[in-house]
């Protein structure tokens, strides 16, 4: 099954910091993974997982010193 999960671009998936809708996100996408799903993850570039990674961001946008206002990047 192709799957595709999206995780808010705050945080990257796992999270270094806090970050528990970002660690869900991670754990269910993982276990889909391992479960032999076609995964496509929509998170931060500096995400790490076995899925297929679409950055939609750089890095975690509050790690991010460049952004100022997260608004557009979750628009776009």
């Amino acid at each position: 099954m192709k799957i595709a999960q999206i995780a808010p671009l705050v945080e990257s998936c796992p999270p270094r910091l806090y970050g528990g809708t970002e660690r869900i996100v991670s754990y269910l996408t993982e276990e889909l993974v391992r479960q032999g799903h076609d995964v496509t993850l929509f998170a931060s570039g500096d995400s790490i997982t076995s899925a297929e990674l679409v950055p939609c961001s750089k890095m975690a946008l509050r790690l991010d010193p460049d952004v100022k206002d997260m608004t557009p990047h979750h628009i776009s």
